[in-house]
């Protein structure tokens, strides 16, 4: 936080009060809407197709992508699936840590499933 200037100095002071978990947890936030939004480009998708392909209302896709949703862990597997790439990489064990398209992913995504 130390390298954002503020305007308002209340505004500041406010911010300094905020617990450091929940900055944490906005700035996860808007990462993993930011991972879905890059994926979304790269593959010239819109909100609306991503909406579409996972059976979903197209505000739905709107407001996850907003960077204020709170996600659950089945929301962000649906989305990865339908997408077909991870959004999240969590370190198992002491491997390197290693995103990719998982072949059950693909499958599911290629309608092999």
């Amino acid at each position: 936080m130390s390298n954002i200037k503020f305007i308002d100095p209340e505004l500041k002071e406010g911010l300094t009060q905020v617990s450091p978990s929940l900055h944490k947890e906005v700035s996860l936030s808007f990462d993993i809407a930011k991972r879905i939004h890059d994926i979304l480009e790269r593959k010239r998708w819109s909100q609306a197709d991503l909406a579409r392909i996972m059976g979903k209302k197209t505000p739905v896709v709107t407001r996850w992508m907003s960077g204020t949703h709170n996600f659950t862990i089945r929301t962000i597997a649906e989305i990865e699936i339908a997408l077909g790439e991870e959004i999240i990489c969590v370190k198992r064990g002491k491997s390197k840590v290693k995103c990719e398209v998982k072949s059950e992913v693909k499958k599911v995504q290629d309608g092999k499933s």
